[in-house]
């Protein structure tokens, strides 16, 4: 009988309760635990006693520098432990965080039972992925040795994941049950024949073939990269990395697959679910504020002042929440392809000069200044009218956004090489290092004091790159905490 070893565990979780309750489960099953209240403390464990964490069991709620922080840096630091979140409804976020690297999601309202149905999977994975890095590292002479290791096997057939193991002519040497139930692999139509033939997905052959002829350099950037591919009717997150024997020669390739069908399917559901949301809502919204606009003026009959600060307010928010819906429709053609329209002959400096015009009032009236610096002559741009207007528009409005009041806003718009250059640089309250690299990611919003206030849908910057990218252009950000941030749009021009 094979005796499993004991998983070494870290749960970082504020709720004490739920703490001491993760605690006890694990205990009882005879695995080691260690806990954590917060992401410093949990980072501080794990430099300390590197070999100490095998799997973290980390929620996402909290405060300061939240689960995702945590993510994002042991994905880069300390990719050998697995991550499993704990949410309160594992909704959103928890999507996320399993897109950033985590491998599942606990619901905090868990029964003993369901904790375990999940936290058993998790070893599972652990123990395989500690399994083959042991098989491409240190044991393995030759890829036929890993068929006859019956303790090796029986893991890997009771894995919950796909694994298929290849030759360095990505012939399948190997596969377990999870991967047959897959891509209907049996030993007569796939043992010793190329993967190309098993399973029909020139993404997936490309990447078997990346990871067999991967030197040392280009294998450490592979081993971050797990893209989500589309194998017949599955959406599969694939990790796929090379296998060395002794001596260091690559031997063959061993790929993972994660069935994500169900995360892309809820994906869908919920896009689907806000444009129709979206549509069925801008029509009324957009006649709420003409009515409420018409009160306003005074010809529904004369106000008190304390029925126009009402009014007033109510206006505010109606005109946001009609933001919020053309984000959500933006952002549903982009994902769709669509952000492109219709392809004309733009005159750039005139789109800015009547942007900055119509956004004057609401930098005024927190008592910023705005500056528009056009370059003369500008060369010739073919693009899509209303998609250079929302990257006009949500940058500057931004900009705006997160400037303190007396501030200033400077706009240009200037040749650059082979590129017009659209610049939007202000003095506010700037960026926080860790959330340079997300502010472009839809609906991430910075979230600290100063931005507590600060309304919007979390879309606006990802619309920006998103038309952007689809003028075959880029957009960059640099920022200082207190100091400022700057956006370039970079756009090509017509040779």
């Amino acid at each position: 009988m094979l005796i499993k070893p004991s998983i070494n565990m870290l749960v970082v979780e504020n709720d004490i309760a739920i703490l001491q309750r993760c605690r006890e489960l694990i205990l009882n099953e005879g695995h080691k635990v260690r806990t954590a209240e917060s992401v410093g403390e949990a980072l501080n464990i794990i430099q300390k006693q590197p070999g100490d964490v095998d799997i973290m069991l980390l929620s996402l709620e909290l405060p300061g520098w939240g689960g995702m922080t945590l993510i994002n840096i042991l994905k880069k630091a300390r990719s050998e432990i697995l991550i499993v979140a704990m949410s309160t409804n594992c909704g959103e976020e928890a999507i996320e965080a399993m897109r950033a690297g985590a491998y599942d999601c606990i619901r905090k309202s868990f029964t003993a039972d369901r904790f375990w149905t999940k936290m058993n999977r998790a070893i599972e994975a652990f123990r395989l992925r500690h399994q083959l890095d042991i098989l491409s590292r240190q044991r393995q002479s030759a890829l036929s040795k890993v068929r006859h290791g019956e303790n090796l096997l029986a893991i890997l057939q009771s894995f919950t994941d796909g694994l298929v193991v290849t030759d360095w002519q990505t012939h399948i040497v190997l596969f377990n049950t999870k991967a047959a139930t897959l891509f209907g692999l049996t030993g007569k139509n796939a043992s010793e024949r190329p993967i190309s033939e098993c399973i029909a997905s020139d993404e997936l052959f490309s990447l078997f073939m990346r990871a067999i002829n991967s030197d040392s350099s280009l294998a450490s950037l592979m081993a971050d990269e797990e893209p989500v591919i589309k194998i017949g009717e599955r959406a599969l997150r694939v990790h796929v990395y090379p296998v060395k024997n002794e001596g260091g020669t690559v031997i063959g390739a061993a790929g993972l697959f994660h069935d994500v069908s169900k995360i892309s399917a809820m994906d869908k559901l919920r896009s689907d679910f806000f444009s129709m949301v979206s549509h069925e809502l801008k029509s009324p919204l957009s006649s709420l504020l003409m009515q409420i606009s018409v009160v306003l003026d005074g010809l529904a009959g004369e106000l008190t002042d304390k029925q126009n600060d009402l009014l007033g307010k109510a206006k505010e928010k109606t005109k946001g929440m009609i933001t919020l819906v053309n984000d959500i429709l933006d952002y549903r053609r982009i994902e769709e392809g669509k952000s492109i329209q219709k392809i004309e002959r733009l005159d750039l400096a005139e789109i800015l000069q009547r942007t900055v015009e119509l956004m004057r009032l609401s930098a005024e009236e927190k008592g910023i200044a705005i500056k528009c610096q056009i370059a003369e002559k500008l060369p010739s741009f073919s693009g899509d009218m209303s998609g250079i207007e929302a990257i006009f528009v949500n940058l500057i409005s931004n900009a705006i956004k997160y400037t303190l009041k007396k501030g200033t806003v400077k706009v240009t718009l200037d040749k650059s090489g082979k590129d017009v250059q659209f610049k939007v640089v202000d003095n506010g309250i700037g960026i926080p290092p860790e959330d340079i690299d997300r502010v472009f990611e839809k609906f991430h919003r910075i979230k600290t004091e100063e931005t507590r206030s600060i309304g919007g849908s979390g879309l606006g910057l990802s619309i920006v790159k998103g038309i952007a990218d689809a003028h075959n252009g880029s957009v960059h950000v640099e920022s200082k905490l207190g100091k400022g941030t700057t956006f370039i749009v970079s756009l090509p021009i017509e040779e």
